[in-house]
């Protein structure tokens, strides 16, 4: 039985754990035989030996976002996509291969490779790998016009022609989730992580005296509307404001930060506190808000009081509002899509309503299954300490020690990843080592599913190639998660907070 309960066996242990060469780990060997850190170092060092540019007229160092598992080159072809992916969001140009460098599909694996470095007696060279493509991407990469990055939901880097390449037939830039590695950015490039900062206040909102926005502006020429005003969105720019401060000190991004947080504010429902998807819509969708009580929580502990104490009382607010909404995590899912004025549960209508409850696996755009929200729970606990949070936690994590995916679901990394880091996240909580023991579990039985026996994770479970918008980065350092716990590592893994 692949997904056993939690009394019916480890199927991993320390044995199975321990710390060793990827060298005593030849390439043939079986997935069920690797250590979980042989799996991780040996999917990283293919990257560093395969998966970096060095194609095209400038050999960038960037991570390709596509490759071939079993040539472990360039794709020259654009294979079907995993389900729920849509075509304009993969790396590559429009109907093209899929060629290209998109860092917000590889931001986890950047993150793994300066938590390998981290590893008592590891080499340097993952995170100097790292710190190039990172400095290289922001030096030249950007938008002459509007100071904007060719990354996110629609735009990557060509690594064959070198030059931007959408996904749309014009290129729309769109921040692709939360950025977390800005502290890294402003030490390697810090006049470039500024001006981004400064495109995204003056290209991307339309209109700076009441910071009405779209989601989506223009990479190229100052060209954006009010729109699809979300409030995930908007704490991904109030995050890199705020830390665009902290480097800076140019209050031109408190005004920014002031100005976006009073948009959103005036969006409260008056009676249940809900914040409407968009303006003017009926239903409030809560993963949404609660990702941009993440992003101000944060922002609150590198900017100046007062506008310090507004965003905690922000975060606060979304606490009390979601934690006071019947979830049920463990039957049927978070409660995610919800009446503004009710509270009661939305149902959509259209081609492709989505249901009001979370699903438990199922991932797909304009879908989050309930660990990812379980992930965000997570991140507000650690964050706000909230009682409450905790037993949504333990519901969610309790839901995963027996429920499979469908086989009829094309699962993808990024959800193993979530439903092992809130495993994990539960036996911190309780210190159940059931928990701790059905991580691993879900950990090798992702090897065994993604990886095989190759170097590189497929993309899902219907596909064959790799490509990084998934979550492969994500489930490596969930896999080295697991590794840590179950040896007590004293080592920092990075949280999970980018598949909001």
């Amino acid at each position: 039985m692949l997904f056993p309960g939690p009394k019916t066996g480890i199927l991993i242990g320390l044995a199975a754990l321990a710390i060793g060469s990827t060298a005593q780990e030849p390439a043939g060997t079986p997935a069920a035989q690797r250590s979980l850190l042989g799996v991780v170092k040996r999917y990283a060092d293919t990257l560093m030996e395969h998966g970096r540019d060095a194609y095209g007229p400038q050999k960038t160092g960037l991570l390709l976002s596509a490759l071939d598992r079993e040539k472990l080159v360039p794709l020259t072809t654009r294979p079907a996509a995993p389900s729920g992916v849509r075509e304009g969001d993969r790396a590559g140009p429009r109907e093209g291969p899929l060629i290209g460098s998109n860092l917000f599909h590889d931001q986890d694996v950047l993150r793994l490779f300066y938590a390998l470095s981290s590893l008592p007696g590891e080499s340097p060279r993952y995170r100097e790998a790292a710190d190039a493509a990172l400095a290289w991407f922001l030096r030249h990469t950007a938008s002459p016009q509007t100071g904007l990055l060719p990354w996110g939901e629609h735009l990557s880097w060509n690594v064959m022609t070198d030059e931007v390449a959408s996904g749309m037939l014009k290129p729309v830039h769109e921040m692709g989730g939360a950025w977390l590695l800005w502290d890294r950015c402003y030490e390697l490039a810090p006049t470039e992580s500024t001006r981004f900062a400064l495109g995204l206040w003056q290209h991307q909102i339309a209109d700076q005296a009441s910071g009405a926005f779209d989601r989506h502006a223009r990479y190229d020429e100052h060209k954006v509307q009010p729109g699809m005003e979300f409030a995930r969105h908007a704490g991904f720019f109030i995050s890199t404001w705020a830390q665009a401060y902290a480097h800076t000190r140019d209050e031109t991004f408190l005004t920014a930060i002031t100005t976006l947080l009073g948009r959103i504010e005036k969006r409260r429902h008056p009676w249940t506190g809900l914040i409407d998807q968009c303006c003017g819509r009926k239903f409030a969708v809560m993963s949404q808000s609660l990702s941009m009580a993440i992003d101000c929580d944060f922002a609150a502990g590198i900017v100046p009081e007062p506008l310090a104490s507004r965003l905690r009382a922000f975060a606060a607010r979304e606490d009390e509002v979601f934690c006071g909404l019947r979830h049920e995590p463990q039957a049927r899912g978070f409660l995610n899509r919800v009446e503004c004025a009710t509270g009661k549960p939305y149902h959509s209508r259209g081609a492709q309503p989505e249901p009001p409850y979370s699903p438990a696996w199922e991932s797909h755009y304009g879908g989050i299954p309930t660990c990812a929200i379980a992930a965000m729970c997570v991140r507000r606990c650690d964050q706000a300490g909230y009682e409450k949070y905790r037993g949504l936690i333990v519901s969610a994590a309790d839901l995963y020690m027996s429920a499979p995916p469908d086989p009829a679901t094309d699962t993808k990394p990024a959800t193993f990843a979530q439903v092992i880091n809130v495993e994990l996240a539960a036996h911190r909580l309780t210190g159940s080592q059931d928990y701790l023991r059905r991580a691993g579990e879900l950990a090798r039985a992702a090897v065994d599913l993604f990886w095989e026996d190759r170097p590189l994770p497929r993309a899902s479970r219907s596909v064959q190639h790799y490509e990084s918008s998934t979550g492969a980065g994500s489930l490596a350092l969930a896999l080295l998660r697991v590794h840590a716990a179950a040896n007590g590592l004293p080592t920092s893994i990075p949280a999970d907070d980018t598949g909001r």
